[in-house]
This record gives structure tokens, C-alpha cells and sequence, in this order.
């Protein structure tokens, strides 16, 4: 698996999704700072936007660019390897779960050099704790933006990214529902550990969104989600006509 990995980190490296973490995050840091105007509200506006806009946005483009070359080819490339097409639907996955990861990161590094220059309400456990949690909720989403990508292309998967998070922002981001979606997942998980309701504004002391029993059964929910989709994704994969 780790070659399967490095192989995609190969096709990938000069590539715009090899940068895409990094220009994603150096956008968000950006817009940040101009708009919070030096405050330390900056590092609550560049976790908020990050979670709720940036971050699925270059989940769903980052998975299409995953299948995009090889899609054009026919996937003639691993026609002519030994290696079952699920382990190389397994290995795309993988790596974008790497990027997904180091995407957080930044962000949460982004953020904590902020919080030291200009201030920050969010302690910097609570922001590396996001980072981790974010990582986590948000990869049940890259097999199924890879198979809307692979299937149907570019704007099927980023109008369902759309669809997804607006709905689940709006719905049920902020209420006693949020587990029935996975994608409110994030949102509801980042209120306690952020400190952050989805609408950008500071949960309020006290509140029942400072509670921390959500983040168990939010993580172990994204994670089933996570294998379902992976195995149902890679079956299909597997029976494509390509193949």
C-alpha cells in the first residue's frame, strides 16, 4: 500500500493537486487577515470559512484531480499492472487522505503563528485537535467525490460537495440532528472544541454545544461512513467496464 501511495505522490508532484493544499491554505490565511484587520478574531474567521467553504471545496477538486488523468487514459496505466484495480482505488484514497491531513495542518499552523503575532481566543490544543478531527470527518468524502468524479466528472462531484455542505450548514449544523448527516458532522464537532458555531459567532458560555460528548459519536459515525463508502467505491471501481 505505501507504493501504491508513493505512486500517486509521484503522478501528483508537479501536478496543481501536489500544491493545492498549500495554495488553499495561503488563500484562507489571506483573507483572514485582511478582513479580521489585525484583530484576534483572525483566527476564528480562518477556522470557521476553512471548515465550512475552503475545505470541502478542495476536498471535492483535489478527488477529481485524483482520478482525472487516468480517466482520460482509461485507466490504461494500471491495466498493465499486476496490482487488483481496488488496491489502486485504495491507494487514491490514501493519498488523498494525506493531503487532507496536511491541508489541516497548515491551517492549524497558519492560525497558531497568528494567534502568537496578533492574539487568538482558540488555545493551540484546541486548534491541533481540530486539525485531527477535521481530518477524520471529512474522509468519508473522498470516495465518494473520486467515484462522482470518476463516473460523471468535474461538476457532478463539486455541485454534490455544494449541495452537501450548504444543506447540512443551513439544516443541521447547529441542531439536535446533526449526527443523521455525516457532512454536519464537522460542524457540530468543531462548536466545543472550537468554541465556533457554524455561523462564525462564539458559542456562548455555557451552552449546550460546549458539549464535549459529541466528539466520540461524531467520529466513530464519520469513520463507518468512511469504510462503507471505501468498500462500496473500490466494489465499483473493481466492476467498471474498464476493467
Amino acid at each position: 500500500m505505501f507504493a501504491l501511495i508513493r505512486s500517486e505522490r509521484l503522478k501528483m508532484r508537479h501536478s496543481f493537486a501536489g500544491f493545492l493544499p498549500i495554495s488553499a491554505v495561503s488563500l484562507q490565511v489571506l483573507i483572514s487577515l485582511s478582513l479580521s484587520m489585525g484583530t484576534d478574531y483572525y483566527s476564528v474567521n480562518a477556522w470557521n470559512w476553512w471548515y465550512t467553504m475552503i475545505l470541502p471545496g478542495m476536498l471535492a477538486i483535489l478527488c477529481y484531480l485524483g482520478v482525472k488523468k487516468e480517466k482520460r487514459q482509461q485507466y490504461a496505466n494500471l491495466l498493465v499492472t499486476h496490482v487488483p484495480p481496488e488496491r489502486c482505488w485504495a491507494g487514491k484514497i490514501l493519498y488523498c487522505a494525506i493531503k487532507l491531513l496536511s491541508a489541516n495542518l497548515l491551517i492549524f499552523l497558519g492560525t497558531f503563528v497568528g494567534g502568537i503575532l496578533i492574539g487568538s481566543p482558540i488555545p493551540p490544543v484546541n486548534g491541533f485537535a481540530a486539525a485531527l478531527l477535521l481530518s477524520i470527518c471529512y474522509l468519508w468524502e473522498i470516495p465518494l467525490y473520486m467515484m462522482l468524479a470518476a463516473r460523471f466528472g468535474m461538476f457532478a462531484s463539486i455541485f454534490t460537495c455544494m449541495v452537501l455542505t450548504i444543506g447540512s450548514l443551513i439544516v443541521l449544523g447547529a441542531s439536535r440532528l446533526w449526527w443523521i448527516c455525516p457532512a454536519s458532522i464537522p460542524f457540530r464537532l468543531m462548536c466545543p472544541v472550537l468554541q465556533i458555531m457554524p455561523n462564525g459567532l462564539l458559542v456562548e458560555p455555557g451552552s449546550h454545544y460546549m458539549n464535549a460528548a459529541v466528539i466520540v459519536p461524531g467520529v466513530v459515525i464519520s469513520l463507518l461512513w468512511f469504510a462503507v463508502l471505501t468498500f462500496v467505491t473500490a466494489r465499483w471501481f473493481r466492476n467498471t467496464e474498464t476493467f
